[in-house]
């Protein structure tokens, strides 16, 4: 990033710094148990305790028809519910859950809400976990909370530049562009460098920094700084992920408009185009599959 870009951008973050919505500490702690595949069910049980709002979120997950499978009794214990739902799948609804909260404003006036980009965030994660994990990526561990926090900038900016960002995403729709393009041709402030900034001041893991950063960035030699391939290629499914989970309409990240990738790109990631209908086929079910727990969440807010 050049000099005068980077402290334009800082510019903003300080302007917006006691605006911004400042990481739970729930967030915090998640993301390095997330991290961690090898964390003990009693660490993830203790977070969930010492969190009232979190607490009944899972109880009511834990106790939908899915999970309950004609059980009488209800769950009204938490190490109960972690055993129902799986430690794997309550890691990343602690993650959603906790993340919630910065997506919650009063509704601005367009056909968008905060609600419908979380959901294409959640989206994202999952497509970007199952993608980490198909591909053999070194960060798989981290894959989720990378597809979670992806358009983070685009919360700041909906929250504290809303009239701008409708006017790109007005800009996006009659032009049958993505956010960011409008973004860049209207001369406005680009989310995906405000959330890399914002993840910064957060101080939370550098890879979701990078990958925040780059994520709409399609090649590797414009990506300053970055020379680690195992880098390059979270980023890279990261993209991928927000392809996939566009194409499959899933949620709303501002724009209905799904961008081409080109051949080279699939090439560097060795996925041909049989390859491609497979993982996008397979990320749609498993996203269909996950579906009714994000809803459950929602309608608890």
């Amino acid at each position: 990033m050049a000099l005068d870009l980077e402290e334009n951008y800082l510019e903003v973050v300080n302007q917006l710094a006691g605006e911004l919505p400042s990481i739970p500490l729930l967030v915090n702690n998640m993301l390095h148990v997330v991290s961690d595949p090898e964390s003990a069910n009693f660490v993830i049980c203790d977070l969930i305790s010492h969190d009232q709002s979190v607490f009944s979120k899972i109880l009511k997950i834990a106790n939908s028809l899915k999970y309950r499978q004609g059980r009488e009794k209800r769950i009204v214990d938490v190490n109960d519910a972690v055993l129902t739902i799986g430690s794997e799948k309550v890691r990343q609804l602690l993650l959603n859950v906790s993340v919630l909260d910065a997506y919650t404003c009063e509704k601005i006036e367009v056909k968008f809400k905060l609600e419908g980009l979380w959901l294409h965030s959640c989206g994202v994660a999952l497509a970007a976990q199952f993608l980490a994990d198909r591909y053999h990526c070194e960060y798989s561990d981290h894959a989720y909370a990378c597809g979670l926090l992806h358009d983070l900038g685009k919360v700041a900016k909906i929250k504290f530049m809303h009239k701008k960002f409708l006017r790109e995403v007005k800009f996006a729709q009659n032009n049958d562009s993505s956010v960011w393009f409008a973004e860049k041709a209207l001369g406005y402030v680009q989310h995906d460098v405000l959330g890399s900034m914002i993840v910064k001041k957060w101080g939370i893991p550098p890879i979701i920094e990078k990958v925040n950063r780059w994520h709409h960035t399609l090649s590797k030699d414009s990506r300053s700084e970055i020379e680690d391939p195992k880098i390059h290629k979270i980023i890279d499914l990261v993209i991928l992920a927000n392809h996939m989970v566009k194409k499959l309409r899933f949620g709303n990240s501002g724009s209905g408009q799904v961008e081409d990738l080109p051949s080279g790109f699939f090439r560097r990631l060795k996925i041909d185009e049989e390859e491609y209908n497979s993982a996008l086929e397979a990320v749609r079910m498993h996203v269909d599959a996950e579906a009714e727990k994000l809803s459950l969440l929602l309608s608890n807010q």
